[in-house]
C-alpha cells in the first residue's frame, strides 16, 4: 500500500477515516500504566519490553549495540578465549612448547603461552615458540581453526555495523505552537539531514495521541493531523513540519493547560529513501506534552552567502518569543 493511500486511510472524511481516525496505530493503550508515559522514546524505539519467551538473535544483538559496548565484548571475548587456550598449553606442559626460555618462574610461563595463543589465534606465528608434541600440535591446530572463524565472525560484524544505515536526521529539542497565516496558530517541528544529500523523497505522518476520562476510565485517542506539507523530494536544507489548527484539527481550542491535562503526545513517522544504502528507510519520534513550547517562532539555521548556503545543525532547536524579530545574522 502507497503511503498516500495510508494517509487517505487514517483522514477525517475519507471513506472510512471517520472510523480509522481513532484507531490505535498498533500502539494501544496499555503500553503503560502511568499517564503521561510516552509511547516512542527519543531514539525512535517504542517503550515496549518484552518478556518471557524470547527469540536468541545474537548477531541481530551485536549489530545494533552501541560501538563503546561491542568493542568492549570484543576485546573480552579475545583476550578470555586466549586465555583459555593459554591454559591448556600450560596444563600440556611449556616442555612442550620449543622456544619457551629457560628459567622462568611465577607467571613466566603462563604468559609465554598465552602469548603463543595469540600468535597461533592471528595466524601471526613468529617462529620463536613452536609446539613440539603430539598434545601442543592438536591444542594448536584447533586454536588456528578457532581463529579463522572468529576473524570471519568479527569482519562480518564490523562490516555489517559499518554498513547499517544510521539515524539520518536530526529533530528540534521541541515542538512548538507558533502563529501560522490569516492569525490562526500551528503546531511546528524541525528536522534536518546530518549528512549532505543522501535522503530524498521524505513523507511525514504525525498522530495525535491524548487521553480523555470517559465512564470514569482515562481511554487513548488517536488523531492524524493534516501537515501543510507532507512530502519533499529534496531535502538540502531543514524542513520545518507544520499542522494548521483549524476547526477540522483535534487541537481546535485548546490552550496550553489542555495539551497537558490530557498527556497529549505527537508521534511522528518519516520515511525517506537513502541513496547512499540504495534502501527505504522508516524513523519515528515523539514529543509528549512536556516537550512543547508556546508563542515561540523557530529562528532561521541557514544562511545565504555569497557562492554557498550555510545550514547550522546546532541552531535546530533555537527560537524567539513571538513578537520579537528573529536576528537576521546567524551567530
Amino acid at each position: 500500500m502507497k503511503f498516500s493511500d495510508l494517509r487517505q486511510r487514517f483522514t477525517p472524511g475519507s471513506p472510512g477515516g471517520e472510523k480509522n481516525s481513532e484507531e490505535d496505530l498498533g500502539l494501544g493503550d496499555k503500553v503503560a500504566r502511568v499517564p503521561g508515559t510516552r509511547l516512542i522514546n527519543t531514539d525512535g524505539s517504542f517503550n515496549v519490553i518484552r518478556r518471557g519467551l524470547s527469540l536468541f538473535a545474537p548477531y541481530q544483538n551485536l549489530v545494533e549495540m552501541s560501538w563503546p559496548r561491542f568493542i568492549a565484548l570484543t576485546l573480552a571475548s579475545y583476550t578470555v578465549c586466549n586465555l583459555l587456550f593459554a591454559v591448556g598449553f600450560y596444563l600440556i606442559g611449556t616442555d612442550h612448547l620449543n622456544g619457551v626460555r629457560g628459567g622462568l618462574t611465577g607467571w613466566g610461563p603462563f604468559l609465554e603461552c598465552f602469548y603463543f595463543s595469540i600468535q597461533t589465534f592471528t595466524t601471526v606465528g613468529y617462529g620463536s615458540i613452536a609446539p613440539i608434541s603430539a598434545a601442543s600440535n592438536a591444542l594448536a591446530t584447533l586454536l588456528a581453526l578457532f581463529g579463522w572463524v572468529s576473524l570471519a565472525l568479527v569482519t562480518g560484524l564490523f562490516f555489517a555495523r559499518f554498513s547499517r544505515p544510521t539515524r539520518l536526521l536530526v529533530f528540534s529539542e521541541r515542538a512548538i505552537v507558533a502563529p501560522f497565516r490569516d492569525g490562526r496558530q500551528s503546531l511546528q517541528f524541525r528536522i534536518a539531514n546530518k549528512r549532505d544529500g543522501n535522503l530524498i523523497n521524505l513523507t511525514a505522518r504525525v498522530v495525535l495521541t491524548w487521553l480523555e476520562e470517559e465512564a470514569g476510565e482515562l481511554k487513548r485517542h488517536f488523531h492524524p493531523l493534516t501537515l501543510e506539507r507532507d512530502f519533499v523530494s529534496l531535502f538540502p536544507l531543514n524542513w520545518t513540519i507544520v499542522h494548521p489548527i483549524d476547526e477540522e484539527s483535534p487541537m481546535h481550542g485548546w490552550s496550553r493547560e489542555d495539551y497537558c491535562r490530557r498527556y497529549s503526545e505527537l508521534l511522528i513517522t518519516i520515511e525517506g529513501y537513502d541513496r547512499i544504502f540504495a534502501q527505504q528507510l522508516t524513523m519515528h519520534n515523539s514529543y509528549t506534552y512536556q516537550e512543547m513550547e508556546w508563542n515561540v517562532r523557530f529562528r532561521p539555521m541557514y544562511q545565504e552567502r555569497e557562492a554557498t548556503t550555510e545550514l547550522y545543525l546546532s541552531h535546530i532547536s533555537s527560537t524567539t518569543p513571538v513578537g520579537e524579530e528573529p536576528q537576521a545574522q546567524i551567530d
